[in-house]
């Protein structure tokens, strides 16, 4: 199994980044301790009231992260590039990816935050979907494109480098280059730097839970990253992406490999303390996730199952019930956490999960020891050793 993080948390309420550096960066030490393979980082803007307390910049933290630890990826989970323009993300990323030697997962989406991205681009606005895929898509090829051609250009709907028009007047030049400058000075193509330390360039990951985007992501040799859902929505996903990706490859790919999951967890001392500790968090927190998508995308009914309808019981229950019933999310003592992964592993195949512990109003401490129990009791069962057991293994 790989174990990646989120190390994001939410507070609740405003308190000095200063403070939220520390915790992030003490959760990614001890997950590098544990073994784990990488730490990622949303991109989240504008929490006035500590809600979703993510850096908004994941490319600067995974900076910060990666300069503290040696052996854990950083990654980005993910760049929303609508907001972005996208040769400062080819040049920042590459540069991540230089200073730490290729420890880093490029992953990227479209977004789903309407009141943050129309301050950023216009055109971004994610009342118009299909306006802003396209220019998703169209930014992360002109990124691709920058990475992987020398002399770039590109000329799309949103986007034309280089921009027209002009011309180069700096005698410092001469000659000029004739793979970026016409005879008479224009400028007609591009080099962007630096080039990705890694080749050709970092690993790509697609955030989503559509179908199309695992085909696509199969199709390009790319991974993907989604929220937990019902294992036939998970399976719904991963084939179509199975049957791309070896097809591509000329090799049968086994299913769940290049694929991870993004899972809401708790580790409690107890399963009680688990449930109360959660319970409220839980229910607070998947509000604010459905009043993300005013259409109700994110309502109960958008995490049933293929094929499964809502009970009577469904309607009854709060968020944690219906969703720990669902194994969406997996909150318990370490027992209960350890067989619900795999479980998972074994019906269809789950080997990568990024784990996060976003719950507001949960005393930091607590989140701490949910970790330190995750290390301890719950790792360990999948072949995973953290480095200090192996130091104490080595000395007996």
């Amino acid at each position: 199994m790989r174990f990646d993080l989120i190390a994001n948390f939410s507070p609740g309420e405003t308190i000095p980044w200063t403070r939220t550096l520390e915790m992030i960066l003490e959760q990614c030490s001890l997950a590098e301790q544990a073994g784990f393979t990488t730490a990622w980082f949303t991109e989240h803007h504008f929490a006035h009231n500590g809600y979703m307390n993510a850096p908004p910049n994941p490319i600067q933290m995974g900076t910060h992260v990666a300069a503290h630890c040696k052996t854990l990826r950083v990654g980005t989970a993910p760049i929303i590039l609508p907001d972005w323009h996208p040769l400062r993300v080819a040049e920042d990323a590459a540069m991540l990816d230089n200073m730490t030697l290729g420890r880093f997962d490029f992953g990227v989406a479209k977004g789903i935050n309407e009141r943050s991205t129309l301050q950023f681009n216009k055109d971004a606005d994610r009342r118009d979907n299909a306006k802003v895929m396209r220019l998703y898509q169209e930014s992360l090829e002109i990124i691709l494109k920058a990475w992987t051609n020398e002399a770039f250009t590109h000329h799309g709907e949103f986007y034309q480098f280089p921009v027209p028009g002009w011309k180069e007047s700096n005698r410092f030049f001469d000659p000029l280059d004739p793979r970026y400058h016409d005879e008479d000075g224009e400028y007609k193509a591009m080099y962007v730097h630096p080039r990705p330390y890694s080749n050709p360039h970092p690993p790509v990951w697609l955030m989503s839970n559509a179908p199309p985007t695992f085909k696509l992501a199969g199709e390009r040799g790319w991974g993907v990253i989604s929220m937990a859902a019902g294992p036939k929505a998970t399976l719904a996903c991963w084939e179509p992406y199975r049957q791309a990706l070896s097809q591509r490859e000329g090799r049968e790919v086994s299913l769940g490999e290049g694929v991870g999951v993004c899972t809401a967890f708790y580790v409690g001392e107890s399963m009680e303390e688990a449930v109360n500790t959660i319970r409220g968090p839980i229910n607070a927190y998947y509000e604010f996730l459905g009043g993300s998508r005013p259409k109700g995308e994110w309502t109960k009914h958008g995490y049933l199952d293929v094929g499964e309808e809502m009970t009577p019981e469904d309607e009854d229950m709060d968020w944690f019930d219906f969703l720990n019933k669902r194994g969406i999310i997996v909150v318990g003592d370490a027992e209960y956490v350890a067989d619900r992964f795999a479980e998972r592993q074994e019906t269809i195949g789950l080997d990568h999960l990024m784990l996060m512990q976003q719950y507001t109003g949960v005393p930091y401490e607590k989140i701490l020891a949910s970790w330190h129990r995750l290390f301890e009791h719950v790792v360990p069962s999948f072949g995973t050793q953290s480095i200090a057991q192996k130091r104490v293994l080595e000395h007996a």
